[in-house]
């Protein structure tokens, strides 16, 4: 699965967000991974954040 994941910790700001290629891992205290194999747009990529944004509003924080 062709992947990119990009990467950041609390305190870091947009100049620090790293990107690399691969399988999810736990290097960041935040990280996204999206598949680059299902065709997806920069468009849908920021779709997607916003409905995640959307999703930790509306709900419970921190989740159970």
């Amino acid at each position: 699965m062709a992947t990119r994941r990009y990467g950041l910790s609390r305190g870091e700001t947009e100049f620090q967000v790293t990107e690399a290629v691969g399988a999810a891992v736990v290097t960041d205290s935040i990280e996204l991974t999206f598949d680059l194999a299902a065709g997806l747009s920069k468009e849908d990529v920021l779709l997607a954040l916003e409905k995640f944004k959307g999703h930790i509003v509306k709900g419970n924080f921190p989740p159970a």
